[in-house]
């Protein structure tokens, strides 16, 4: 027997994390290994000069992108990063109730002497702490490849823009829970949840140049992810203080809809 829910969890996903922190070191040596002949071919930058500016704008201008900071923050923290911390907390957070229920292992857990508050917090607490080993992973995958491929970029700034990525993912894990809690079905709730994250990503991404979508941004949870450059600027206290209370938000609100939702 494990002595606890979270133990159990947790090592069920080990295999889950080893695969997962393997692809994070490897997008790390691999971004940093191709960034010193990227940054010095003229031809990409004419590229991008020749691009419309409604994809440009995603992309990032020439100056940016002749810098380190400039380019990690495009690339892999602007859609590669995010999207992989997204897709493990969407599929973890939407696994755990609803994911329980349909394999008819819910029924199981619950017959044990263990109040239901106590079951979302193992489960949630379980997907935030292998949130937290793939974010130390990939800072450690970061670090270590720009010193040995000779990129100069503080690690500090890349700890605290991959802390935010961590809530990001963290915000994303929690939502898709709280959800779950509800009764729905898994590949609902993942459909729901992953629609979500698509509409509000492309609001920030694309209101700096679309007047009408900028009073929306803030209702983005990417805007509070990345709107502050947290690469170029240092983490923003404000944005990674919002994350933190949606976060505590939707967790509350997992508890209260699992507690009172019939899932008979």
């Amino acid at each position: 027997m494990f002595c606890s829910l979270l133990l159990k969890t947790l090592r069920d996903y080990r295999y889950a994390l080893l695969g997962w922190g393997i692809g994070f070191i490897f997008v790390s040596f691999y971004i940093m290994y191709f960034y010193p002949f990227i940054s010095q071919t003229t031809q990409i930058f004419e590229a991008i000069d020749n691009l419309p500016p409604i994809i440009k704008n995603l992309i990032g201008n020439n100056i940016r992108l002749r810098t380190p900071a400039g380019f990690l923050s495009i690339q892999p923290f602007s859609m590669m990063a995010p999207l992989m911390f997204l897709i493990f907390a969407i599929q973890k957070g939407g696994d755990t109730i609803a994911g329980e229920k349909e394999r008819g292992t819910l029924d199981l857990l619950l017959a044990h002497p263990v109040p239901r508050y106590r079951l979302v917090i193992d489960k949630w607490a379980a997907i935030g702490i292998s949130l937290l080993f793939l974010s130390f992973l990939f800072w450690i995958g970061m670090t270590v490849s720009s010193i040995l491929f000779k990129v100069s970029i503080s690690s500090l700034r890349l700890a605290e823009t991959i802390l935010s990525c961590f809530m990001l993912g963290l915000f994303f894990a929690t939502f898709t829970l709280s959800l779950s809690c509800i009764g729905q079905r898994k590949k609902l709730v993942i459909g729901i949840v992953s629609g979500f994250a698509l509409v509000t990503y492309l609001v920030n991404a694309y209101a700096p140049m679309v007047s009408k979508l900028k009073p929306y941004r803030i209702f983005s949870p990417f805007y509070y992810y990345n709107g502050a450059q947290p690469l170029l600027n240092g983490l923003n206290l404000s944005h990674f203080l919002v994350l933190t209370l949606l976060i505590l938000l939707f967790f509350s609100l997992s508890i209260v809809f699992f507690r009172k939702t019939d899932l008979s």
